[in-house]
This record gives structure tokens, sequence and C-alpha cells, in this order.
């Protein structure tokens, strides 16, 4: 099973105002991640030849019932370094969860992510509940609730994006749950879309 996050640096300027740095200005440098989702071994993280896009290959990152409760509970958190010019600031706008469910009667499916740059405080957070009976492919865009920006002035701080998948059955059920990702082949996909400004 394989799972997809790509990371994607979108321009996204208010019209009229330019906003956004040149594409060309801004990299992604540095790339770590931890959890029960992605154990050493299990990942490999490619960035693109122009910096703007980061796709990380997960092999171990689904959640299921019936299972231990480690089982039912997977996670990953990524710690993204991000370079680009003096006088921006950015942070991120939605995530989107694409992947693939199958949930029985009474057996529920959650969703869920969150960001936070190091030292910086303020998590802004995501969920979204998937309910029973599911079997197929799945495609949600949701808007973090409020935004923390990178503070201006200051050099890059490292931009943390945690997610979760999970299941829970009803006491004592045996009824099965499975959230993993993308379709057919069991990829998951997410894409952080970022909004930029000037300090």
């Amino acid at each position: 099973m394989v799972i997809l996050l790509l990371l994607g640096l979108l321009q996204l300027a208010v019209p009229g105002l330019a906003q956004s740095p040149p594409a060309s200005t801004v990299k992604i440098t540095v790339v770590t991640y931890a959890g029960t989702g992605c154990p050493p071994g299990s990942t490999e993280g490619v960035i693109s030849s122009d910096g703007q896009t980061l796709t990380i290959i997960f092999s171990k990152y689904t959640a299921f019932t019936p299972g231990s409760p480690a089982d039912r509970r997977k996670n990953c958190q990524v710690a993204v370094a991000v370079e680009y010019p003096s006088g921006f600031t950015f942070t991120l706008a939605t995530v989107t969860y694409r992947g693939y469910a199958q949930l029985e009667p009474g057996v529920t499916g959650r969703l869920a992510a969150s960001y936070y740059f190091s030292g910086i405080p303020g998590t802004v957070r995501s969920k979204h509940e998937l309910r029973p009976p599911v079997d197929g492919n799945f495609e949600f865009t949701d808007k973090f609730g409020t935004v923390v920006y990178q503070e201006c002035g200051v050099p890059p701080a490292i931009l943390n994006l945690v997610s979760e998948a999970s299941v829970k059955p009803p006491p004592g059920s045996k009824a099965v749950g499975l959230i993993t990702v993308d379709s057919q082949d069991l990829r998951l996909k997410q894409i952080y879309r970022f909004i930029w400004k000037k300090c």
C-alpha cells in the first residue's frame, strides 16, 4: 500500500496586489518525518527540480479495525524548511484529503490535519469525519478555521505538518473499518495550499 503526500507551494495572490514572491525564489530545503504512519524505512521524500513540490511516499499509513488500539490510529509528522525572499511571509489555507475508505455499519472514520511553526505559539487544526457505510474513494478539501503566519523579519521557522487517520468501531464489535489512500492502488494524497502576504 502506498500513500502520497503532495505539498505544493501555490502562489495565491490577492487580485491586483503583488503579494506572492516569484515562484523561482521559493524553495523547500529540508524534510524530516516521524510517526506510526511513517516508521523508519517506510517513507521516501522527493523534492521537484524547481523546489516547488514535495512528494512523500508512505508504505505503512493505514488505519484499520478489527485490531489493536494502535492499528486503529495512525499519524505522521512532516517537518519542512522553506526558503523564500525577505519581505514576505506565508501560512496554510486548506488541506485536501484523497484516499480510500471501507467502513461497515457502526464504524466511523476520521481524518485530521494540523500545522504549526516551531517556536511560534499556535496550532491550527482541521478534521473530516467519515460516516458508515462507506466503500470507495474520497476527496475532501477543508479550510483551516484560523491561520498562523510565519513571523516577519526573522529566519524562516520549521513548518510542521501533522496528519492522522483513525477508525472507531462500536464497543465489542468485529465490524471492518479501513482508511488508506487514493483510489484503486490505495494511495493517499494530501495537498496543502499556501497563502503569501507582504510583511
